[in-house]
C-alpha cells in the first residue's frame, strides 16, 4: 500500500509504528513531535509555518450508512488527495477520526497559503468511486500561523481547531483563517455541554423558518423549522454548532420534541390566518428509534390542531437504512396520519436507493453537494436529471437543497425540479422572536 506521507526535507522519515493504520498518514503523537522542532527551528530563523486543521465532512454518516470498511477506504482516498495537494511543501498527519493536519514551513504569510487551501478543497469535493458506488464527501478548513496565531503546539492546534469549526458553521466547503475574535465566540466544549444542558428549561431556544419555494411559481409554499440556541454566553447559534453536543448530552429527544410541538403551534397560528404554508420537522436518525415518533406527532398534531398534511417530517438516509424494516412501518403509520415525508440530503452516500420502493416518501430533497457547481460539472447534471426522472416515475416530488444563484433556479426548474431551498432566499427567513 502507498504510504502518503510526504515529509519536510529536514525531517527523518516516520517509523512504521508512528504511522496511522487506516490511511498511513503520520499519527497524531508523532506529528505533535515534529510540530515542536519545526517551531524550534523556525523560531531560530524567525520563519512563519502554516498549520491546516481539515475536517472530512459526512465521514460519520457514510459508516452509518455503508459500514466501517466503505467509511475507511473513503477516508484513505481522501487522506491521499489532500496529501497529494500539499506534495513536497508540507507534511500530512492524521489527528481524530475525521481529522487530518497539514503543516507548512516557511510560508511568507496566510494569503501565500489560501491558493493551496483553495485546490484542498476543491480537489476533496470530487466525487469517489468505491466497490460501485459513488461516494461524496468533501472537507471544511481552519487555518492558524505561527508566530502570529501562538507559539506552541497545543495553542496553535487548538486555534487551528477553531478556526475549523467556525468554517463548519459555514457549511461545506469553507476555510477559515483564525482570528482572535474566535477565542470569544468559539464554543469551548466542556462549557457548551454544561450550558446546553439546562438551555430548554431556561427558554433559550428558538426557531427560524427558512422558506421553501415552488420551482414553477416562484412562491413560498412551505417553511423548515430550524432550532436555534440563543444561549447568553456564547450569542445565537445555530444547531450545526450544538447538535452533536445535545447528542452527548442525550439531548436531542427532547429538544426534537420542543421542536416538533412548537412549530406546529406557530403553523396552527398561519393556518388560522388563512395561510396554507406547510411545516417541515427533521427527524435525527435517533428518532426513528422505538415508536416514539409516531406517537409525538399524533400528540403535537392534536394538541395544536393543525391538519396533518400541513406537516412534513423530514428523515435522512442514513437514519431510515438503519432498520428499513421497522422504518417502513413507522413511516407508514405517519402516511395513515395524512403527514408528508421527505428524505433529506438524499444521495450523500446512495444508500437509500436500492430500497427506495420500500417507503411511502413524498418528497426527495436533493443534497446541496448535487447543487453547488452543477452548472459547471456535466457529471452532477446528468444525475440531477436521473434522480428527477426516477423520482416523479415513483410519484415523487423533487427539491434542491443549497441553491445559491437565479442560473441554478433556472437549471433546476428547466430539469423538472419541484421545490427550491437556499440562501438565495435567507432575507426571507424568519425567526420566532421569542423563544420559549
Amino acid at each position: 500500500m502507498r504510504q502518503f506521507v510526504i515529509q519536510g526535507r529536514s525531517q527523518n522519515p516516520p517509523s512504521p509504528s508512528c504511522r496511522d493504520e487506516v490511511t498511513g498518514l503520520i499519527a497524531r503523537r508523532h506529528a505533535e513531535r515534529q510540530l515542536a522542532t519545526l517551531l524550534a527551528q523556525a523560531a531560530e530563523r524567525e520563519a512563519k509555518v502554516a498549520i491546516l486543521h481539515i475536517d472530512v465532512d459526512r465521514l460519520k454518516e457514510i459508516n452509518h450508512s455503508l459500514g466501517r470498511p466503505m467509511g475507511d477506504a473513503c477516508l484513505r482516498m481522501m487522506a491521499q488527495r489532500v496529501a497529494e495537494v500539499v506534495d513536497s511543501r508540507g507534511s500530512v498527519s492524521r489527528l481524530d477520526s475525521d481529522e487530518v493536519m497539514a503543516v507548512l514551513p516557511d510560508v511568507a504569510d496566510t494569503e501565500a497559503v489560501l491558493p493551496l487551501v483553495e485546490r484542498l478543497l476543491e480537489r476533496t469535493r470530487q466525487p469517489i468511486e468505491l466497490s460501485g458506488r459513488t461516494v461524496l464527501s468533501s472537507c471544511c478548513i481552519g487555518l492558524a500561523l505561527y508566530p502570529d496565531h501562538g507559539t506552541t503546539v497545543t495553542e496553535l492546534m487548538r486555534h487551528a481547531s477553531l478556526a475549523r469549526r467556525k468554517a463548519q458553521q459555514r457549511g461545506s466547503l469553507q476555510h477559515c483563517v483564525f482570528s482572535p475574535e474566535l477565542l470569544d465566540v468559539g464554543p469551548d466544549r466542556i462549557l457548551l455541554r454544561s450550558e446546553l444542558r439546562d438551555a430548554l428549561s431556561r427558554g433559550e431556544m428558538g426557531l427560524r423558518y427558512r422558506p421553501l419555494i415552488c420551482a414553477r411559481s416562484g412562491q413560498v409554499v412551505g417553511v423548515s423549522a430550524q432550532p436555534c440556541w440563543h444561549s447568553p454566553h456564547f450569542g445565537e447559534l445555530e444547531a450545526s454548532s450544538w447538535i452533536s453536543t445535545a447528542r452527548d448530552n442525550d439531548q436531542l429527544s427532547e429538544i426534537c420534541h420542543w421542536v416538533l410541538a412548537n412549530a406546529c403551534r406557530h403553523a396552527r397560528s398561519w393556518y388560522e390566518a388563512g395561510s396554507g404554508l406547510r411545516v417541515m420537522v427533521s427527524v435525527p436518525a435517533e428518532g426513528l428509534a422505538g415508536d416514539m415518533l409516531v406517537e409525538r406527532v399524533a400528540e403535537a398534531l392534536a394538541d395544536n390542531g393543525l391538519p396533518a398534511e400541513l406537516l412534513e417530517i423530514e428523515l435522512t438516509e442514513s437514519g431510515l437504512m438503519r432498520d428499513p424494516e421497522h422504518a417502513r412501518d413507522l413511516l407508514e403509520r405517519l402516511k395513515a396520519m395524512g403527514v408528508r415525508l421527505v428524505i433529506d440530503g438524499f444521495g450523500r452516500g446512495h444508500s437509500v436507493l436500492g430500497c427506495l420502493g420500500l417507503f411511502p416518501i413524498d418528497t426527495l430533497r436533493l443534497d446541496a453537494l448535487f447543487i453547488e457547481g452543477c452548472l459547471d460539472n456535466p457529471r452532477q447534471q446528468a444525475i440531477i436529471r436521473s434522480v428527477i426522472g426516477m423520482a416523479h416515475e415513483l410519484g415523487i416530488r423533487v427539491a434542491a437543497s443549497g441553491v445559491s444563484s437565479r442560473r441554478q433556479v433556472e437549471f433546476l426548474r428547466e430539469r423538472g425540479c419541484d421545490l427550491l431551498q437556499g440562501s438565495l432566499w435567507s432575507r426571507m427567513e424568519y425567526s420566532d422572536p421569542s423563544p420559549s
